[in-house]
């Protein structure tokens, strides 16, 4: 598989306070990314003295499946007449791009002709809030679909997970980057061997994983190792708030992701659940897992005899009141009072919704 990566190159230009009509481009995190594709001696320097080529053994050395790295200014305008200037007029064949922090005009361009050199799929990490608007990202959706290309904005690159079967999920296997994966062995409650299966775009899945080893399960390895080490490492995801995380941030979210590498081993101390409780959109949204059909039904039985319980101790009760009156998500209410005055069992008085009326036994 063939990778291109676009990319915004340091150009020693520094906003200052009236360049009010410039936008200034990140660079660190693409160095991190390619120095950990090509495995690039020195690029980690995070164990210092106390290095131990944690990474060598893999002999993941990816720079042979780089067909190319294309840079562009990390100052420029926030709107550019003519994006299309910045587009090389010929490209490396590759399979996917990794567009790491560019201009949203200049990705727009480089999309509207990407099936021309061959492009299958792309992957544009969201590392910050900013990076891309979510009006570009509708609109390169929209050009890739045009074009049979697969396209992917996670938020952050440590979520990147995609489903079996397309040209996304071969990239994140074959360059072993995205949602961290590290099968851990396990001796007396001790951990022996920790095997990275899929990194961190920027590499810290490694030194995490090295520092794992010879740790006992007792330990809250979740505080002790993973939080620490993505500290000192650093992550160089945004610490910004963001609404399309529900307020998180993704540097939050991408230790989220290192926080499920114990979740196999069940008995670890501060080991999270087995299962995520958001899934990433493609579009690089975090939206709350879909309740599974049968839990749904019993979630909605749960709430029928709350609400008749209730029902029973206050002769009327609002929406509000029966949401307060149990542990049932307002979802499962609403279902549960519909199929109760179906089933004759209620009534509803006043209101045009199920919101606003006021319910009887």
């Amino acid at each position: 598989m063939k990778l291109v990566v676009l990319r915004s190159e340091r150009s020693g230009q520094e906003l200052r306070p009236e360049d009010h009509y410039l936008q200034q481009f990140d660079t660190h995190y693409a160095d991190r990314v390619i120095g950990n594709l090509r495995g690039e001696p020195g690029y980690c320097t995070a164990c210092a003295d106390a290095c131990v080529s944690c990474r060598e053994p893999y002999r993941r050395n990816f720079g042979r499946d780089i067909a190319g790295v294309i840079g562009f200014p990390d100052v420029l305008p926030y709107v550019l007449e003519h994006p299309e200037h910045y587009v090389p007029k010929t490209v490396p064949a590759h399979d996917v791009v990794l567009a790491i922090h560019v201009h949203e005009q200049i990705l727009l361009e480089f999309l509207k002709r990407c099936r021309d050199w061959g492009t299958r799929g792309v992957v544009v990490p969201l590392e910050a809030p900013g990076w891309v608007s979510n009006g570009a990202r509708t609109r390169a959706f929209e050009l890739c679909e045009a074009q049979g290309v697969e396209i992917a904005f996670p938020k952050p690159l440590c979520g990147f997970k995609p489903p079996e079967g397309g040209v996304l999920a071969d990239f994140r296997r074959h360059f072993h980057i995205g949602q961290p994966e590290v099968a851990l062995e396990v001796k007396d409650r001790v951990i022996t061997k920790a095997d990275v299966k899929a990194s961190a775009a920027c590499g810290a899945t490694y030194y995490i994983a090295r520092w794992l080893v010879g740790r006992s399960l007792d330990d809250d390895l979740v505080t002790e190792v993973i939080s620490k080490r993505m500290s000192s490492f650093p992550c160089t995801a945004s610490m910004e708030k963001d609404a399309e995380l529900h307020n998180d941030t993704p540097m939050h979210m991408a230790v989220q992701a290192h926080h499920k590498i114990l979740a196999p081993v069940k008995e670890t101390k501060g080991a999270p659940a087995l299962e995520p409780d958001r899934i990433l959109t493609p579009m690089g949204v975090w939206i709350p897992k879909p309740v599974a059909p049968a839990d749904s039904a019993k979630n909605i039985e749960r709430a029928k005899e709350l609400i008749l319980a209730e029902l029973r101790r206050h002769p009327a009760a609002g929406f509000e009141q029966l949401c307060k009156a149990g542990n049932a998500s307002p979802a499962a209410i609403v279902s549960a009072l519909l199929l109760l005055k179906k089933e004759g069992r209620i009534k509803a008085e006043g209101g045009k919704t199920v919101k606003d009326q006021v319910w009887r036994l």
